[in-house]
């Protein structure tokens, strides 16, 4: 278990998000937090009270002491510089470090985004959605395609160590399923997928999901954590 932060550390997310890599971390992390669920369904994150403490309007958001951190990159990075020896991101020297989270900026600038235009179109257009599907699809293939080439190579995407990266792209790889895109030739990412959601840290945020989701009163559109 890693030792403790002194500050107090406080987890805003929604169950099914991108804040489940963020909340994967700190169970990863084993550190002590508390876990207080923003339901974006009914527009929970755009309450002056969540918007006094993320402008933003978004989740993940981490209060750490009195230091608010967000988007997903900027708190991994902070978790893994603040507690390295748990390896969140690999790399022996800052060249591979910084490369390796690059890889994690692609997720959330590129895959991140077009999944969500792929299952959410009506959200990226005030006209017709199809064609935003479509041309979102088209620019996502090629990314899922890449994913399938490296992930049928290693267990793991920098290979033979899980790194919180796998969290994310297991994340998209779940949206993509939700999209109802053609995952008929990804079995090396659904392979992958499986084997993040079998590791005991994302059991235990899965479980930290549906505990938000029954206390919480949050219903996913999709149904499916």
């Amino acid at each position: 278990m890693t030792e403790p932060a002194n500050d107090s550390i406080v987890l805003f997310f929604t169950p099914g998000t991108c804040s489940r890599v963020t909340l994967n971390a700190l169970e990863e992390l084993g550190l002590p937090f508390e876990a207080r669920p923003i339901d974006i369904f009914k527009g929970a994150q755009r309450r002056p009270d969540y918007l006094a403490i993320n402008p933003k309007g978004k989740v993940p958001a981490l209060l750490v002491g009195e230091a608010v951190l967000t988007e997903t990159p900027a708190i991994l990075l902070w978790l893994h510089e603040t507690y390295p020896a748990a390896g969140l991101i690999p790399g022996e020297d800052a060249v591979s470090r910084a490369q390796a989270f690059a890889d994690i900026v692609w997720c959330s600038n590129t895959l991140h985004p077009l999944v969500r235009a792929v299952l959410m179109p009506q959200r990226m257009t005030l006209g017709d959605p199809d064609p935003v599907r479509a041309a979102a699809l088209a620019q996502l293939t090629p990314e899922l395609d890449l994913m399938q080439r490296r992930l049928g190579e290693n267990a793991w995407w920098f290979g033979a160590d899980w790194s919180i990266l796998d969290v994310y792209l297991a994340w998209i790889t779940g949206m993509c399923i939700g999209a109802k895109v053609d995952m008929g030739g990804y079995g090396a990412l659904l392979a992958h997928m499986g084997r993040v959601r079998d590791r005991p840290g994302f059991r235990r945020a899965l479980a930290r999901e549906q505990d938000a989701l029954d206390t919480a009163g949050i219903v996913l559109p999709g149904g499916r954590l």
